[in-house]
């Protein structure tokens, strides 16, 4: 825009400093007719034409200071605040060197004057402190809030592309502490302390607006919460007070020891403290909910752009343990248990997060099972115990407290991994596994026990839990109809959708049995499953689901 205005002044000053009469064109002739008929604008149209000009003619601190008032004017609008910029970023490279030494930037007679006016439009846009009534201090917390952000946010890209931003932050900045401070000074109450933290918390965390002095904001955060704890040690002492004090007036008259004066001590006791628990739950439950968000938010994104092996999984396994830590602590602080929609979501939104993990690592496990297991049953002299180190390695690199994430892992690993073996297994023909192996049945029977084993080692009750590859692999051990019919039946009632996914194929592995006795094992399932009949007929080569 500023190369735009400069080609067009340009082209106006030769002109006139040749004193020639240079015809307008059509274009030209409508854009001047526009301009010079339009007598009804707005003042701030003519400081629009003072900045225009500006461009090309010398540019002065005066006229600088009167396009900075303008800027700060409620009055001015967009179209103003992009001219103006152009105005005081060309005036302040016209002046290279300040008395600092600083190049491009204002002299310092006229900067002091800048600052000065941003000061002063600073102390007029924040409301005077208010009067003692409560009432009175949540309007002017609201009114400044309003004021600040709005014209903050509206001059902050002009004044930045000016050099200004810094001072205007630092400015708005000592302002606000500066009240926030004498309102911490006054004799609050407890509840009037709670809202100015909540009011600093949303201005300062939520808000586009930022702190000129972190450190200002954190000491100030500090003294509020001191002052808040002060005053609700107070309270309760008072309380406390005078409970003990109707108690010694009104509790030991024997003839009028009713049922409610009987249980009064304790009761308004408990409850007082119970006010107390709720406000502040209300206030951590908040917090929590915000931070959950965020926390959310943050590594939704990261998951997007990482790629994960089982080498750097352990970021995952602490993902998934943070959110149920997250998830446990948000039920705890519920300040209601009968209302708990904004503990619901806060919930909710860690629990996508956990399963977006879990699937991820699930995913992970199921590569790893894949990869070895895939070579295991296909060539020869490949030992099974590469794929049991890895197990071994990846699910010890979670730290020892965290017990709960280690046995969901270590579950989730048991389960993809017997999976993945039945499924490769049942790729396999049992001829071509009698030559890699010499003796299938035998070989399956210790790749049963030895991954037991490991995952025993890791975490025992998972172990003693998933016993699905020990019980599937039982169906391969027996070869009379009867005893199978038993197996299966078992089989059927303890794991239905493994069952109905591996059985068959199991049955038909070794080719022993005819497809007769095959249908009459399955026929005599108890309780079948709607989809019984298909998988009779199927070939038992299902797909894989971990």
């Amino acid at each position: 825009m500023f190369k735009k205005l400069t080609k067009r002044f340009k082209k106006k000053k030769t002109a006139k400093n040749k004193g020639e009469d240079v015809p307008l064109k059509d274009d030209e002739q409508k854009t001047q007719h526009a301009e010079t008929s339009d007598a009804g604008e707005q003042e701030s149209t003519a400081d629009l034409r003072i900045a225009s000009d500006l461009v090309d003619e010398e540019v002065n601190g005066e006229k600088a200071l009167e396009i900075l008032r303008k800027i700060l004017s409620e009055h001015s609008n967009p179209e103003d605040l992009d001219r103006a910029a152009e105005v005081l970023k060309r005036w302040s490279k016209l002046n290279d060197v300040t008395t600092d030494k600083k190049e491009g930037s204002f002299p310092q007679n006229w900067l002091c004057e800048y600052l000065q006016e941003i000061d002063q439009f600073v102390e007029n846009l924040i409301p005077t402190l208010p009067g003692s009534q409560s009432e009175q201090l949540q309007d002017f917390l609201k009114s400044t809030q309003s004021k600040i952000c709005y014209e903050v946010i509206r001059i902050t890209p002009v004044l930045e592309d000016a050099g200004l931003l810094v001072h205007l932050t630092d400015s708005y900045s000592r302002h606000l502490f500066t009240k926030l401070d004498l309102l911490l000074n006054r004799d609050l109450s407890a509840k009037e302390t709670f809202c100015l933290i909540m009011w600093g918390k949303d201005v300062f965390f939520s808000s586009k607006l930022t702190v000129y002095d972190p450190l200002r904001l954190t000491g100030w955060i500090e003294k509020a919460k001191q002052k808040l704890l002060t005053q609700l040690q107070k309270d309760i002492s008072m309380t406390l007070e005078n409970i003990l004090h109707y108690d010694e007036q009104h509790g030991h008259n024997e003839d009028s020891m009713n049922e409610e004066t009987f249980i009064r001590v304790h009761m308004d006791v408990i409850q007082g403290g119970l006010t107390l628990m709720h406000a502040v739950q209300i206030l951590c439950s908040e917090e929590l909910r915000g931070f959950a968000q965020k926390y959310v938010d943050t590594e939704n994104k990261r998951l997007k752009k990482l790629k994960f092996t089982e080498k750097n999984s352990v970021y995952l396994f602490r993902i998934i343990n943070t959110c149920m830590q997250l998830r446990c602590c948000a039920t705890q602080i519920s300040p209601d248990k009968n209302d708990s929609d904004d503990v619901s979501s806060t919930i909710s939104m860690l629990q996508k997060l956990e399963d977006n993990a879990l699937s991820i690592v699930q995913k992970i496990m199921k590569s790893l099972a894949q990869d070895n297991l895939g070579s295991y049953f296909k060539k020869k002299n490949v030992d099974i115990d590469i794929l049991i180190k890895a197990i071994h390695e990846h699910c010890s690199s979670l730290p020892e407290t965290a017990l709960e994430i280690k046995k969901i892992i270590v579950k989730m690993a048991y389960n993809c991994v017997s999976k993945v073996y039945l499924e490769c297994l049942l790729k396999t023909k049992f001829r071509e596994l009698e030559k890699l192996w010499g003796n299938a049945e035998e070989k399956i029977k210790e790749d049963v026990q030895r991954f037991h084993k490991t995952f025993s080692e890791l975490n025992g009750s998972v172990a003693q839990q998933n016993q699905l590859l020990q019980r599937m692999s039982e169906v391969l051990l027996h070869s009379d109809v009867e005893a199978l019919k038993i197996t299966c039946g078992d089989l059927f009632k303890d794991f239905p959708n493994e069952s109905e996914q591996y059985v068959p194929g199991l049955l038909r592995w070794k080719g022993v049995l005819s497809e007769q006795q095959v249908k009459e094992v399955l026929d005599a399932i108890p309780n079948p499953t709607p989809n019984h009949r298909r998988v009779t007929r199927s070939l038992g080569l299902c797909f894989f689901s971990c």
